[in-house]
């Protein structure tokens, strides 16, 4: 009697893997807008360096035409020779420049490449004041007290808070408030943020947001440079990027 083949159980399905934690470190606001700066300064130097390069193929064009103008040949002679030497000389001054503006394009990818952590902190003002105060004894005695407070004195405490611009005291209400359903919480905790640390989370995601500007700006630049060509989708992203930041 042939035996029933048993058909194959479908693959147990794995946990789900944690959220990976970014490598890196936490840029304090000072660094970053430093960091900004220079980001900044060195996009500017790329551009000058390929305008400058642009300019001098443009001249040796403009000097094969005026010697050919001067020995007498016809316009169109002049300006399909100055087309030519311009050309050639583009290809010289990418290859001979390529070292120079490949180092520059480097410092600015590795400062773009070490925001990743600093800009996970700084998500948003709540992200930044959770962190307020950990391993304070004082956030740990103030959360007691708001988790025994009723909503009415939960709402002063905040108001305190946001007077005083008392920070740990913010974090306290946020934690207590974000364990509470969102329909009974006596506060909004986003506002709460915003009004303690939003300054400070808008000035560190305007650096991140310059310092990637400045990083994709030169990277924009010098792949026209090499190309030869506008590149216009390109030039839209940048701007609407720029924009939104």
């Amino acid at each position: 009697m042939a035996q029933t083949a048993i058909p194959d159980l479908p693959p147990i399905p794995s946990d789900p893997e944690p959220a990976p934690i970014t490598a890196g470190k936490l840029l304090p606001k000072a660094e970053l807008i430093d960091l900004a700066a220079f980001a900044a300064k060195r996009a500017e130097k790329l551009g000058l360096t390929i305008a400058n390069l642009t300019a001098g193929a443009e001249a040796q064009a403009a000097e094969v035409a005026r010697s050919l103008a001067a020995a007498g040949f016809d316009p169109k002679m002049q300006a399909d020779a100055a087309a030519k030497a311009q050309a050639k000389a583009r290809v010289e001054l990418v290859a001979n420049s390529k070292d120079a503006r490949y180092a520059e394009l480097r410092a600015l990818v590795a400062a773009a490449d070490g925001l990743a952590v600093t800009e996970a902190l700084y998500a948003s003002p709540s992200a930044v004041l959770a962190r307020a105060g950990l391993g304070d004894q004082r956030r740990t005695h103030l959360m007691q007290q708001v988790a025994g407070a009723g909503p009415v004195e939960v709402r002063q405490l905040a108001t305190l808070a946001v007077a005083t611009k008392d920070v740990v005291l913010g974090a306290a209400i946020q934690s207590v408030n974000d364990r509470m359903p969102r329909r009974d919480r006596p506060v909004s905790s986003a506002e709460l943020a915003a009004a303690l640390v939003g300054d400070e989370t808008r000035e560190v995601q305007s650096a991140i947001a310059a310092i990637r500007h400045a990083v994709q700006s030169a990277l924009n630049k010098n792949r026209e440079y090499e190309s030869g060509k506008v590149r216009p989708l390109d030039r839209v992203k940048l701007a609407l990027n720029n924009k939104d930041a």
